[in-house]
């Protein structure tokens, strides 16, 4: 049996489960081959030389099922939840700023002075630098 010695470079993948089993890649340039070795947990159990042909059929794979992972249905909450959140949120939001602005502008009527905090974080936010 003719053992080859593991390219100096490669790239792990651990197992999701836990890190007693990985696969590893490594380009074998001399054969123009790629490598895949799978391992449990210092032992190597299996390897796959793959061509360059065959490793991109694999990576159209992979791609194919993030795809499906990624587009999967999540479980939605209910819009009327969701809206129910949003609006406790903004409510909860405008109590809190109200209250800082009635400490900094305590003579000023309410309608003017949430005008003026509104034109002060636009101001900020159109030039940062400015203040």
């Amino acid at each position: 049996m003719t053992v080859t010695a593991l390219p100096s470079r490669g790239r792990w993948v651990w197992d999701a489960r836990d890190r007693t089993r990985a696969v590893r890649v490594s380009a074998h340039t001399a054969q123009g081959l790629l490598n895949l070795s799978i391992w449990r947990d210092d032992v190597c159990v299996g390897t796959v030389k793959l061509r360059p042909d065959e490793a991109a059929s694999l990576v159209t794979g992979l791609s194919e099922g993030l795809v499906q992972l990624a587009t999967a249905q999540q479980p939605a909450v209910a819009p009327a939840v969701e809206d129910a959140r949003v609006l406790d949120l903004e409510t909860r939001l405008a109590v809190v700023e109200s209250q800082v602005t009635a400490r900094r502008y305590r003579a000023t009527p309410p309608p003017l002075r949430l005008a003026r905090a509104l034109a002060r974080h636009v101001q900020d936010r159109l030039s940062p630098g400015s203040r």
